[in-house]
């Protein structure tokens, strides 16, 4: 799985300073390095424990950034990689075993802050190889967040269809609210007039009077 998340994850952390810290490190000491696949295998475990909480309330979600935050939280390792350059690693297993294990698709609850949406890297079983476009690619992650909540939510109305987040909603209204803004017409341009007899120029930009 690959994402084009571009956050820096040291702004999720203020322990993150690079003089003090190496590049991936545990709370529980700072200033040692540990393996980056250790690091990945409890952010993978907490990932899944994470994501089935989210699934519990009908209609949740969780953006990249906030996620990476819950892992390093929760799991004590934390990274001054961007995001982007290590998120995939952590959803791609979440993903696999979707398709491998028929586990719910946790990782369509996973969205981006700029949008609300899945990532380009979403893949579910109907569609391993990814999506043609960016739409086809939402509107099968809000099934599958569905299938989500009907697993880990006991609350899911009969009738639920699938839908959007709270957040892509948010968005769209929001880009469909500055489309509607009146936009104002640019100002006529200022007439040249002659210096000598302040008289408007005609289309050959010589003066009448002067000539």
């Amino acid at each position: 799985m690959t994402t084009d998340i571009t956050e820096d994850a040291s702004a999720l952390s203020p322990q993150a300073s690079p003089h003090r810290t190496p590049g991936t490190w545990h709370d529980s000491d700072p200033t040692r390095r540990v393996a980056w696949d250790v690091a990945v295998a409890a952010w993978v475990q907490a990932a899944e424990a994470i994501l089935e909480e989210v699934a519990a309330t009908y209609g949740g979600s969780v953006t990249y950034d906030e996620l990476a935050q819950q892992l390093f939280d929760r799991t004590g390792y934390r990274t001054r990689m961007m995001l982007g350059h290590w998120i995939g690693q952590v959803l791609g297993p979440l993903q696999a075993a979707t398709l491998s294990d028929g586990k719910p698709p946790l990782s369509a609850l996973v969205v981006r802050a700029g949008t609300g949406g899945v990532g380009d890297g979403y893949v579910n079983h109907e569609h391993p190889g990814g999506f043609a476009s960016f739409a086809e690619r939402q509107h099968a992650a809000a099934a599958d967040r569905l299938t989500c909540y009907r697993t880990y939510c006991h609350d899911v109305p009969e009738d639920a269809a699938p839908r959007m987040t709270s957040l892509f909603i948010a968005k769209r209204t929001s880009l469909d609210s500055l489309d509607r803004t009146p936009r104002q017409k640019p100002a006529p341009p200022v007439p040249k007039t002659c210096p000598i007899h302040h008289m408007v120029l005609p289309a050959s930009g010589h003066c009448d009077y002067c000539a």
